[in-house]
Parts: C-alpha cells; structure tokens; sequence
C-alpha cells in the first residue's frame, strides 16, 4: 500500500503535472505542444506575484495489471524571475527500494522558442539526505541555461512491484501554483473508483477515456506554511484511494481465516483491523510459567495498582537490554539477533526490541490481574487524527493500555526515555484505538499540563563596562523539552551534543563564546536532563556614552515576534503545554548603578491559558541585578486556537515579546 508520505517522498520535489486532450499513450513518445501564448508569457496566471507557475501537473495511475503499479508524470512549469531561476536549476527524482525510475526526460524551452534537452548521461544517480535526516537514493539533473521566462518540463515512469493503489493518497495543493493539476486513475478491474477527500470537497472522479477516471482542479494557490501551523495533512487537500481488503490471520490444514478491512465503511474498517491485530495481543497475554513468577516477584512489595504497574514499567526499562536503542548493534547486527517466539524469550534472554519490550511490560501486567491492550494512536505531528478516517496507515503502536479503574492509562517502557505513565507529545490529546483480544474501543489520549514540560533557566553572570557579559547558566528540562533531547541525541557523540548546546546559542548571539559544556542525566529519565556551560558575549548590553543599555532577559535576547504576519489563514497550533523560568543574579559593572528599575507588567490572558511575570530587583550592597520571570502557556491542554483568534492570540504574543525583551538602563556614577 502506497502512503500519501511514500507519494510525497517519491514523486518530485516542487513540480508540477499536466491536463491534455493527448492520449496517455502519445506523452511516452513524444512532448506536448507549447502554446506561443505560454513561451511569451510574462507574467503568472493563479498567483500574480509567484516565482514559477506549474502550467500543468499531471499523474496518470495505473493499477490495472495485477503485477505492478505504474505511475506516469507529466511536468510543466514556467519560471517568471531569479528567485524562480534558483529555485528550479536543479531537480531530484526521489525513489525508495522496490520502486523503479524509468524514461527520465527532462528539457528547458528558452522564450525565443530556441529547445535544450537534457542528456541522458546528465542524469546521474546519487545519495540525498531528507527530513529527519534519511538518506535514499535519486535521480538527478541540473537545467542548463535556466532564466527568467524559460519553461522546463520532464516526464517519467514510477513501477512498483506487487502493489496496488488503494490507500495511496493523492495531493491537490503543491508548493507552486498550478494552472491544472490532474490525477488519471485506472482502477484495478475496471472497477469505479472509492475515495475519501481531506481538507476539499470541491473535486471528485469523473470517468474519462481509455478506462480512466479523472480527478482535477484548476487555478490551485502554492501552499504556504505559516508559523505554528498544524500538521500539512490536517491542512492541504489531499484524496485518498479506498477500496475493501483482506488480511489472513490464521492458516490450519482445514481451514483460512480472515478479515474485512473495508474503507467504505470506517466502522467495519477499524473492527477488521481489530480482528487483524487482535493476534498480537494473544500473542502478548500468551501467559507462562516464567512471566507469572517474575509478574508475582516485581509486584511482591506492591500494594496499590499505581505501585504495581510503575515496577513493572522499571523493571522493563531498566532490567532488559534495549536493543532499539543499542548504540553499539550495527542494523545488520539487529537482523541477526535470534528470533523471538514468546515473550518468555525476551524476558529470559534479558533484551528485546522496543516492541517486545512493550508487550512484556503487558504481558507482566496481564500475569499481574490487569485488562491489557495494545494502543494504536494518530500522529498529531502528521495530522489532527479522527476515528471516521479508515486510513491505518495514520495510526501506530503508541504503548500499552492497561485499565486502571474505569480508564485506561497509557505506558511505553520500550521507548528508552519515556517515564512512567507517558507518551511522545505527537501521540498526546488525540484518539487510539485499543485492541484487546476479542473487542476494540476507543479513547482519547492524555497530555502533559504545563508544569510537567517545564525549562528551568539560571545563572550567575557579570555585565562588564564595556558591556560584555559572562558567566555560568545552568539549564533543567523535563517532560517533552527533556525527551525531545534525549531522543535525538542518545546516539551522538559528546562533540555533537555540544554542539547542539552551542547553536542554541550562537541561533540568537552570533558573537557569543560558549565553553566548559556539561550535560547530565542523559541517560536517567527519572530526573531533569541538566546543560551546564560557560557564556560570553561582548556588546550584550549597548554602550552609548555613560550609559549601558541591557536587557536581563538572557534567553529572549537576539529573538523574533512569534508572529508578524498581520493575516492569518490557518489555525494556529502548539506542539505542547509548556512552561517556562528564570532566574538570573547579574552583577553590573563597579561604577555603574541603575538609572530606571521598572519591571515589565505581568500579561496573562482571561482564560488562564497563559501567563508571564517577571520581577526585578537590585541588591544595593553588592550591585547585583536579580532578575526572575515565570512563564506558561497552552494550561488544560488548550494547544488548538481557530484562525479567527488571531488578531487576539498574536496580540498576547506581542506583549510577551515586550515584556521578554525589556532594557533596563544603568548609568555611570
């Protein structure tokens, strides 16, 4: 099944397809006919002020053979000025493993009407990093002679072997205008197409020549990312392929059982997927001998539910080898790892996989009385997951659910540096569905209240004369700032992880000099990760005649407005709850004394979703600044605001910029 990621990531970066009375046969032999109109023309069509303007994007998809599926693109665009000349002079053709490129064509028409084809041996294969830092494989070629008023096309053929397109997912809004963008579907059997439509209900499937249907939509805007904007599928239009599959669950010498997943039908889809992977959970509860003496030995000591699970949860995470998160074990190494066929295994080889180490910790806690389930949730990192989408491809396994009580709660000890009772942020606040051995249900996901995500910030520094400033800052984080770091740095180096900790820095100070870095806890998800360093920055405060302007807030200076644009189109959307506090001693320059000590007034919103303080005040004895500001946002997990609050919420942002970027003055005695 071919996902909407797996579309984006293998059809081209930024181009664009084609609507054409031409045959879908003629386009492999020869190009399309160019209007005088569109070589001479000077300006766009949808969007008067953009770079480039797709004249057409076209996909033709077919998936009438039952050998493979095949995907033919078709690629016009026109490039109007320099920032479009950059844009466009080089193009990657993206491919995974299992999926073909075939016949890349690719060529430049200059305005006089003069042609440049792009050689074969100019297309050469090589390595690129994605998002997230993968590494695949593409195919590559750079535009000879591009400038403003050329038009550059290319075609190609995508193959997939053993595939077909239902649940492929089909984006109706690019990252450049389109004239015409067009899906050509020939479905398997000839059968009408199912579809489900996201975020547009504007375009449908009308059956067109040749045993296809089309789906398309005219003058289509660039899409454009604004800040704090939710996830781009919760956003963009796109279209899914539906259909009705079938997935075996068992095979005996008399008999093959199986399930339904059909997409027409969310309801009938998510109880076939219920049945598809209710084996898992047998798998799981599969009690022995072995799990219930170890269940009865952790859970000894333990009198409440709570004490019960959490050394079940320990013992799982720190007792077995996590292998997920081995920095020492290679992939290959992985693969060779013997296999394992009960999760007696894991518990006895004492290591596991992150997935097996999630389902002993349930199948621990099943041997210990509890109802145990595995949790699959959406992505909110994705999109804004809803159970009405039959899309399995927008869920994953996010941990356990155990029934405390009349709920459940949510654990994952196979995630290296999640604690107790918690999720990743992205599967916070929205719904899961559990899967128990013979029926499903579904809940929605708990998320951390702003204190659990806190950064505390502190620091003993010396404001000099000439308005350097230097010292020592200390930096505690927990809950989601905490493990964001954790997981993405686990596997660094000591020098990397450094780094990290200097370009935080050097993002807002260019001139400051950070040195003697420390991080601790690391590895202990049970206290507050800990940065510990050294900081330096001449010119920090403003030196103008016998007066030094400076602004104590360390970790707002060099910062932007959180918004600025005046307009808003989207949503606006906070990963997470969050808190935020500083406390500063900053010791000013002999000589030197305050000449206004005005603090900034507090700003909090009426709902109580946020608030900032700060307070100020100088120790006269010694001549230390001490400067303490507490901060929250997004209380009662209130993360989601609708675009026509805008004016309000970057309103408030506005006032907390100022009030985070305050200057104090000191004067020369």
């Amino acid at each position: 099944m071919l996902s909407f990621t797996s579309m984006k990531r293998f059809c081209i970066v930024s181009l664009l397809i084609a609507l054409s009375a031409v045959s879908a046969f003629s386009q492999d032999k020869e190009w399309r006919p160019l209007s005088p109109q569109d070589v001479a023309a000077k300006s766009p069509v949808v969007e008067a002020d953009a770079d480039a303007e797709a004249l057409f994007w076209e996909v033709r998809i077919d998936d009438s053979s039952s050998d493979d599926l095949s995907m033919r693109h078709y690629v016009r665009v026109k490039v109007f000025t320099e920032k479009g000349r950059e844009r466009y002079s080089k193009f990657d053709v993206p491919f995974r493993k299992g999926l073909k490129i075939k016949d890349l064509q690719a060529r430049v028409v200059k305005s006089d009407g003069s042609i440049v084809e792009i050689k074969k041996e100019d297309i050469f294969e090589r390595e690129i990093v994605r998002a997230g830092g993968i590494k695949i494989k593409a195919k590559s070629f750079a535009v000879p002679g591009i400038e403003p008023g050329v038009i550059v096309e290319y075609r190609y053929k995508e193959t997939i072997d053993d595939a077909g397109a239902t649940g492929m997912r089909l984006s109706f809004q690019r990252d450049i205008p389109v004239r015409t963008l067009a899906y050509y579907y020939r479905p398997h059997n000839s059968k009408e197409p199912n579809y489900q439509n996201y975020n547009f209900t504007d375009t449908k499937f009308v059956k067109d020549s040749d045993g296809y249907w089309l789906a398309s939509r005219s003058n289509v805007p660039a899409f454009k990312e604004e800040p704090r904007m939710p996830p781009e599928d919760t956003v963009r239009p796109w279209m899914m392929l539906t259909g009705t599959g079938f997935a075996i669950t068992s095979v005996s010498n008399f008999s093959i059982m199986f399930v339904v997943k059909d997409q027409t039908d969310w309801k009938k889809y998510w109880g076939g997927v219920s049945g598809q992977k209710s084996g898992l959970v047998k798998f799981m509860n599969a009690s022995s001998g072995d799990i219930k003496k170890t269940a009865a030995e952790i859970t000894a000591s333990a009198s409440t539910p709570d004490e019960k699970l959490r050394k079940i949860y320990d013992f799982c995470q720190k007792e077995i080898k996590n292998v997920s998160y081995d920095t020492t074990l290679t992939d290959e190494d992985r693969r060779k790892l013997p296999p394992v066929k009960t999760i007696a295994d894991v518990l006895k080889r004492r290591s596991g996989s992150w997935r097996y180490i999630d389902w002993l910790f349930g199948s621990l806690a099943n041997a210990a009385g509890f109802d145990t389930r595995i949790a699959f949730s959406g992505d909110r990192s994705r999109m804004f997951f809803q159970p009405d989408m039959p899309d399995e491809s927008l869920v994953h396994q996010a941990g356990i659910a155990v029934k405390v009580g009349e709920e459940y709660k949510f654990f994952s000890p196979g995630r290296q540096y999640l604690p107790y009772a918690t999720l990743g942020w992205h599967e916070e606040d929205t719904w899961a569905i559990l899967i128990g051995e013979d029926s499903f249900g579904w809940q929605k996901t708990p998320i951390l209240n702003t204190a659990e995500s806190r950064e505390s910030r502190s620091g003993k520094l010396k404001l000099l004369e000439d308005g350097t400033l230097e010292g020592d800052i200390r930096v505690e984080m927990t809950g989601h700032p905490a493990l964001n770091y954790r997981a993405d740095y686990y596997d660094e180096t000591d020098a990397k992880r450094e780094e990290s900790v200097k370009n935080e820095i050097l993002g807002r100070i260019s001139a400051a000099e950070v040195s003697n870095i420390v991080i601790q806890n690391l590895n202990d998800n049970s206290k507050p990760l800990v940065k510990l360093f050294k900081v330096r920055v001449p010119n920090y405060a403003q030196k103008t005649g016998k007066r030094l302007f400076l602004q104590p807030g360390f970790f707002d200076y060099g910062t932007n407005a959180v918004f600025s644009s005046a307009t808003r189109k989207y949503d606006v959307y906070f990963r997470y709850p969050w808190s935020e506090t500083d406390s500063f001693d900053i010791e000013l320059p002999k000589g030197f004394e305050l000449d206004n000590a005005d603090a900034p007034a507090t700003v909090a919103d009426g709902q109580k979703i946020s608030s900032l303080g700060i307070n100020m005040a100088i120790d006269r004895n010694s001549n230390h600044l001490l400067y303490n500001r507490k901060f929250f946002f997004g209380e009662g997990g209130r993360v989601l605001f609708p675009a026509g609050s805008y004016t309000a919420l970057k309103g408030l942002f506005d006032l907390f910029y100022k009030a985070d970027t305050h200057v104090v003055t000191l004067k020369q005695k």
